[in-house]
């Protein structure tokens, strides 16, 4: 009786501004309460100082309600007599603020980035169930269904009070005007002292609406000629610093031709190609492989011990990295042999924009190429570049038009790329092939799929270090399968064989917060081998040289004599580059990373005057040190930045290289 009697009751077009604001900021409050005092997957605190965190984030918080609700009583106003169309729309627009909030606080605590147009656009699909952070977000079920509960009751209340807009009895506009004038005044009140606050803690604690809105009301401006010109300049030099090869256009500044590093070491494969598999594994630890760089001095136990056979006979990188993570990066990087976007995802954000491909350029050597996914290659846009490169992809149709949990077992996956062999050999045995297998199995949290081929914990860990471990040696016994049956090919003696990760991630490694979010080893610090014929990678050996995604399409190009014109980013493995001069860059949501001459510089996106330099891979607690005892210039961090943003804007522009022919 008091509900039907409390929905029917008159409500003015203020109290509607006013009630909404406040479901809203209870929403974000009850939120960030649940972030701050929350942990994460390994244990460790999401925010090291409470107080510190609650004294920025509320008030900015508040900020970015006080906004709108200003906007919001001008709009009745302007338009008295549409105050209830304009209460309702306003009522719509606050539950996709609850909405958009709940999602920002997923990214927050289990990817380490904030939302953005790129992440809504990526993961607000049919297959939203399937992204990087609900995985981990069901490892946590009492924080879930506390959101949940936060969510549906923010829900529940604002529908009732759309169902009271139908009779708000209208304000006067004098009235409005005074309530917006408050709202704006208490948001200057907010935010001025912010403004005294340390820049990348205030950033970080933003609204979500204020990190939506900004690129919107703040585009980047511009390049001037003169700006271009100089950005253009060094981004040549960087890429190209001997001037091996020469520049096509100006249009599109990174194509070039010639040489573009110093000589291979070895012989060229173009009149005997060999078969090319790339095993694109997710999630791969550089720190757990044989032929990585982390030492489990506290147990001895392989746990990859098919690949490590092979890794004996192959030339192994310890300290390769992706160049970008999660996913969508790491496969956009590694086809392409580019970077990712500063900000957004290039799979999803541009999918129209003409990129060289790795199985493109193959196929003009006369390759057939397959692509295999463990995972739904359609859920962040892999699918359509996919079907663009390759000659066929072969992945498990989604069970659901709503959602996607499934993913194919890795024992099925490997299966099927040794049927994808036998079939190649029976219906193009006179054609190289190039074939993709991109695994899902280690994906986190890490669960070891039924009826693998590694046995069980019984009952299953709770240690997620231990529940890698497992599903790391279920991989590695398949892809050790698939190795068994390339052996009893005639064509074994002219088969290469890599093995990356599409990037790396967490198990119980300590984060300090200081980088947390950031491209660390933890995140893209995967390793990688290159099996093949002495002929094309020469004797076995390890080459602990700064190697990334970015250096894969050159050093297949390399084997095959292709000198047509290119736009990578990187360098062929094998050539004579010294090593003081390799380097690779690696993209996320929250900064960047430069390896070169074995040390590391992580750099803030939003301020690249905040920056980390240490030792590459020494220590899972890298000790930060001057740029001073470093190879890297004092204003390092801010070119690393001019070039991830002067690559960023020809990929806005579409000018990384001339469209691909039909």
């Amino acid at each position: 009786m008091f509900c039907k009697r409390f929905v029917a009751t008159p409500i003015s077009a203020s109290d509607v501004v006013a009630q909404s604001a406040w479901i809203v900021g209870v929403n974000q409050l009850i939120g960030l309460l649940i972030f701050d005092f929350g942990r994460d997957a390994t244990g460790q605190p999401l925010q090291v100082s409470l107080i510190n965190a609650l004294m920025l984030q509320i008030p900015l918080y508040a900020c970015g309600l006080f906004v709108p609700m200003a906007l919001w009583s001008l709009a009745n106003a302007s338009m008295p007599r549409l105050q209830r169309v304009v209460g309702g729309l306003g009522v719509v627009l606050t539950a996709a603020l609850v909405v958009i909030s709940q999602i920002d606080f997923g990214m927050q605590r289990f990817r380490g980035e904030r939302v953005s147009l790129a992440q809504l656009s990526t993961y607000l699909s049919t297959n939203a169930m399937n992204s990087d952070w609900i995985g981990p977000a069901l490892e946590q079920p009492f924080v879930l269904l506390l959101s949940f509960i936060v969510f549906m009751t923010s829900l529940v209340l604002l529908l009732q009070l759309l169902w009271r807009v139908r009779k708000v009895s209208i304000v006067s506009p004098g009235l409005s005007v005074r309530a917006a004038a408050m709202y704006a005044i208490a948001s200057v009140a907010c935010y001025l002292p912010m403004r005294f606050a340390y820049q990348p803690q205030r950033d970080l604690a933003l609204s979500p609406q204020a990190v939506l809105v900004a690129p919107l009301f703040f585009p980047l401006q511009p390049w001037s000629q003169t700006q271009e010109l100089a950005a253009r300049g060094r981004f040549r030099e960087a890429v190209d610093a001997a001037a091996r090869g020469e520049w096509l256009s100006d249009s599109f500044p990174l194509w070039r031709s010639g040489a573009r590093s110093p000589a291979p070491s070895f012989g060229s494969a173009r009149a005997n190609p060999p078969d090319i598999i790339l095993f694109m594994v997710e999630s791969l630890r550089g720190h757990d492989v044989g032929w990585g760089f982390g030492e489990r001095s506290n147990d001895a136990v392989s746990r990859t011990p098919h690949l490590d056979s092979l890794a004996i006979q192959a030339v192994t990188f310890p300290h390769y990295i992706a160049n970008g993570e999660p996913s969508p990066r790491g496969f956009i990087t590694l086809h392409s042999g580019g970077w990712e976007h500063e900000h957004d995802f290039i799979i999803a954000n541009h999918p129209d924009i003409a990129l060289d491909a790795l199985p493109l350029r193959l196929a003009r050597a006369g390759y057939r190429s397959t692509g295999l996914w463990g995972g739904n290659p359609s859920f962040d846009n892999q699918l359509t570049w996919a079907r663009r490169w390759y000659n066929d992809v072969v992945f498990d149709l989604p069970g659901s038009s709503l959602f996607y949990f499934r993913t194919t077992p890795d024992h099925v996956l490997m299966d099927r790329t040794i049927a994808a062999i036998a079939e190649h050999d029976r219906t193009h045995a006179a054609q190289p092939f190039f074939m993709m297998v991109s695994s899902a199995g280690t994906h986190t949290p890490f669960t070891l799929e039924s009826n693998a081929e590694v046995s069980a914990d019984v009952p299953a860990s709770e240690n997620r270090q231990r529940r890698y471990d497992l599903v790391l040696r279920n991989v590695d016994a398949g892809i050790g399968r698939v190795v068994a049956k390339l052996r009893s090919r005639d064509r074994w003696n002219n088969t290469v064989i890599i093995v990356v990760g599409d990037h790396s991630d967490r198990t119980d490694d300590a984060v300090d917060a200081r980088w947390r979010g950031m491209p660390t080893d933890d995140a893209v610090g995967t390793a990688a081998l290159i099996f093949g014929p002495p002929a094309l990678i020469g004797k076995p050996r390890v080459l602990s040289f700064a190697a990334s995604h970015a250096d894969l399409l050159p050093t297949v190009l390399a084997w095959l004599g292709d000198t047509t014109p290119v736009t990578t980013l990187g360098r062929d493995l094998f050539d004579s580059t010294a090593r003081a001069r390799r380097e690779a860059v690696a993209i996320n949501g929250r900064g960047y990373r430069l390896d070169r001459g074995g040390f590391t510089l992580l750099v803030d996106r939003e301020n690249p005057r905040n920056f980390f330099a240490w030792r590459s891979f020494e220590s899972e607690k890298p000790v930060a040190l001057p740029l001073s005892e470093t190879p890297f210039r004092a204003d390092e961090p801010q070119r690393l930045a001019e070039r991830i943003r002067y690559w960023s804007h020809l990929v806005d522009h579409n000018r990384v290289r001339p469209p691909l022919p039909d």
